[in-house]
Parts: C-alpha cells; structure tokens; sequence
C-alpha cells in the first residue's frame, strides 16, 4: 500500500508546475485519499452481490447432492416398516411343508403342504405321494436327476433339499416346514397296527383321515416341539382353530408310470397346471 501511495503522489507532483506548498501537500493527501476511498467503495461494490450469489449456488449443489440419500433413507425406513408389519401381521399368508420322517430309512414318506390365507382363516391341504416323480433338489438349490419325492431326504438330509424339491415341482414359494417322526403322527389317529401304516402311506390318505377326524389343529400343535423354522407369531396364526381345512383331492389327475422298472406316479400336465394357479390363488402370490 505505501509503495502505491508514493507512486501516485509522485505522479501527481510531476504533473504539477506550482511549488509544492504545506496547504498543496494537504490538498494531493485529500485527493489521494478520496481516490483511495472510491476504488474501496467500488470494489466492494462489486464483491458485495456476489457473496450471496456464492452462497446459494453452494447451498443448492449440496441440496441435489443430498436430496438422493435423503430419497433412500426415506425408502428404507419405509421397507423396515413394512417388514415389521408383515412380520406382525403374518404377511396375510405363508406355506408349510410338513414332513413325516421314517427315521430308521431316513425318507420322508408323509409331505403335506399347507397354504394358509390367514385373512380368511383358511387351510389348503396337499398330501403330496412318497412315489410322485420328481426333479431332485439339494439344500442349495443344485437341481439332479428325477427319482421319487419319498427319496429325497435319503440323498440329503437337509430339510431344505425337500422343501426346494416341492416349491419347483409346484411352481410356489415355500416360506416354512417342520419335520417329525411319522409315528408321532400316526399315534395321533390312534393307529398302530403296522399293516394299516403302510397302507396309509401307499394309498397317501394321511390328510383325509385327519381331516376326517379334525386333527388338523393338534397335528398343528406338535410341530412346536419339532424341527421347524417357523416364528413364533405365524406358528400362533397357524394352529389357531378357527382355520377351516380344506384337502385337495390328487386321485383323479394320478397316473401310474414305470421307468427302468421302477414304478412311480405323475400328475397330468393339465391337473397340475391346475392345482398350482390354485394354490397361488389362494395366497395371492
């Protein structure tokens, strides 16, 4: 600043002729300064718009790039809600698979799979046969070869491999399965003759005949003290007893085949296609 002052006083004494007097001294440090203030005054000036101008622009930029995390948080927040609701509420429906477990030959020959719409406090039963042909799943979804859906469990013992099996034999999301000993089951009809076991499981009536003496809500009931993956709150809507029960019928749409001299049984393309959109109906999946 001093070295700007003396310039400008120089310039200012070689423009002048007059003899450079106390009262001129005074008038030259008047004019320099006034020139001094006015330049001050314009820049500031200047500067003063443009600081609030800067401050907006920087305010709206960290508005659009925070506007998308708030977006997000917003949106998970909600879904958190909405699991928590559903979770609650049971979700308006779920699926079971439940397994009657020959320990001793480690197979499955009683699979029933239930769907439960719990807004209509209503049960769809599938007594699904031990000799139905079927593509084979593992626990990790690997699909092999077909063999029959009693066999399943004997090649892995996971629960899941059998759940997996049944939801791509029928085109539905299994959300849950128990697995008990199929004695335990039996004993719930009062049945124990040997012979009349067997027969149940070649004929595949387990389900009527606890249909037939409303056991549904005691089978229900044992499955707490088993293998299961089932919540506490959807096995409460589950074994309620004022879910009605409803067991679709298989016999008609059943063929028997052989294949390399073993026997099996298949569902008509048309019969199955049929009993997965009803199935699906039934829980609005």
């Amino acid at each position: 600043m001093a070295s700007k002052f003396e310039k400008e006083l120089s310039s200012y004494l070689d423009q002048e002729d007059l003899t450079f007097t106390k009262d001129d001294r005074k008038k030259t440090f008047n004019k320099i300064h006034s020139q001094t203030t006015t330049q001050h005054h314009n820049k500031s000036s200047f500067t003063r718009p443009i600081v609030p101008i800067m401050a907006t622009i920087a305010v709206f930029i960290l508005a659009i790039a925070l506007i998308p995390s708030f977006i997000l948080n917003e949106k998970q927040n909600s879904d958190a809600d909405k699991s928590i609701t559903s979770a609650e509420e049971g979700n308006g429906d779920s699926v079971l698979l439940l397994m009657g477990e020959d320990a001793d030959r480690r197979r499955n020959p009683f699979n029933l799979l239930l769907t439960f719409n719990f807004d209509k406090e209503s049960v769809k039963v599938v007594s699904l046969p031990r000799d139905l042909h079927v593509d084979r799943y593992n626990a990790e979804g690997e699909k092999f070869e077909k063999t029959k859906l009693l066999h399943v469990g004997a090649h892995d013992n996971d629960p899941a491999a059998s759940v997996k099996t049944v939801s791509h034999y029928l085109d539905i999301p299994i959300d849950y399965y128990a697995l008990m000993p199929m004695e335990e089951i039996i004993q719930l009809l009062g049945i124990d003759d040997k012979n009349k076991i067997y027969e149940i499981e070649e004929q595949n009536s387990l389900a009527n005949l606890l249909e037939k003496d409303q056991k549904f809500p005691e089978l229900m009931e044992l499955i707490s003290h088993h293998q299961t993956n089932l919540t506490e709150d959807i096995f409460n809507q589950m074994e309620k007893k004022s879910n009605q029960y409803d067991v679709i019928q298989l016999e008609e749409g059943l063929n028997n085949i052989f294949e390399d001299e073993i026997y099996y049984v298949e569902l008509e393309p048309s019969f199955l296609e049929k009993l997965k959109n009803d199935l699906q109906n039934h829980i609005d999946k």
